[in-house]
């Protein structure tokens, strides 16, 4: 392959979005949702609503951070822009399993 040819976007399994954004709208209905997050509670012990929104925040704040470093990384690898807002725009959706995919990514 030379290296005009050589990939410089893809995606991770689909098996980590389902688990990772799988995860994340769980976590999200249970915290902003009432009746989802009592009948949860009476399944099985969970922390506080209050707690679970203040993990949905942070869960958002990681990802915006992993995206902006993912814009950082493509742009560093000479990605066109359009390539590197795919790589940020992914990277927030499902964060780190992006970023691992984006390091393999050589140089332009």
């Amino acid at each position: 392959m030379s290296d005009s040819s050589k990939p410089t976007f893809s995606r991770p399994s689909l098996r980590w979005f389902v688990l990772l954004d799988g995860g994340i709208a769980v976590l999200s209905v249970l915290a902003l949702h009432d009746g989802a997050y009592r009948t949860a509670r009476e399944i099985g012990p969970l922390p506080e609503q209050k707690q679970l929104r203040a993990l949905v925040v942070g869960t958002v704040g990681v990802h915006v951070l992993e995206a902006s470093l993912a814009r950082r990384m493509a742009g560093r690898r000479g990605l066109p822009p359009k390539v590197a807002s795919r790589w940020m725009r992914q990277t927030f959706a499902i964060g780190f399993p992006s970023l691992l995919r984006l390091r393999k990514v050589e140089a332009q």
